[in-house]
């Protein structure tokens, strides 16, 4: 009888374990894009800005990524590191979009990395005006877009590489 209580704690210890061993995902809480008229004197640069948490761990800070580029260049696959914070180093790229409207600030997916403690984890997300982004273009030319209040904070589900 012993044996057969000894054999069902295990068990219910290792569903504990497994449970416990899926992490939460980390927690976009803010994101805005902006783009440029593109007249002479006005601003050359588009720009993305996203605040990132690892809810997982509280010894490390949340952390916030920019990411500027000019109309002549293409943001995708460039990593761009994110403010240092105590307990982790974060980066993010930009990443093109599978759809056929795809473009770097009203379409476009990102991809998270977290080097803490010697292990370094992943994650990617993807972002559209009309999902979770919402925004608009003034009569002027210029373009803002950012994260639906809906949607925040947004889960970016991660893995360990």
């Amino acid at each position: 009888m012993r044996l057969n209580l000894s054999a069902a704690a295990l068990i219910g210890l290792a569903h504990s374990v497994v449970a416990a061993g899926s992490p939460k995902p980390w927690e976009i809480s803010y994101l805005t894009t902006f783009s440029p008229p593109g007249r002479p004197g006005s601003s050359l640069y588009s720009v993305i800005n996203i605040t990132i948490a690892d809810p997982n761990d509280s010894t490390v800070s949340p952390t916030n990524c920019i990411g500027k580029w000019t109309y002549d260049t293409v943001p995708y696959n460039i990593t761009n590191a994110c403010s240092e914070v105590p307990g982790g180093k974060w980066t993010f790229e930009m990443l093109e979009s599978n759809s056929t409207s795809a473009s770097p600030t009203t379409d476009f997916k990102l991809r998270f990395e977290l080097d803490k403690q010697h292990s370094q984890f992943v994650g990617t997300a993807s972002f559209a005006v009309g999902d979770n982004l919402s925004g608009l273009c003034s009569a002027g030319g210029i373009c803002a877009f950012e994260l639906k209040e809906e949607d925040t904070p947004f889960p970016v589900y991660q893995v360990r590489v």
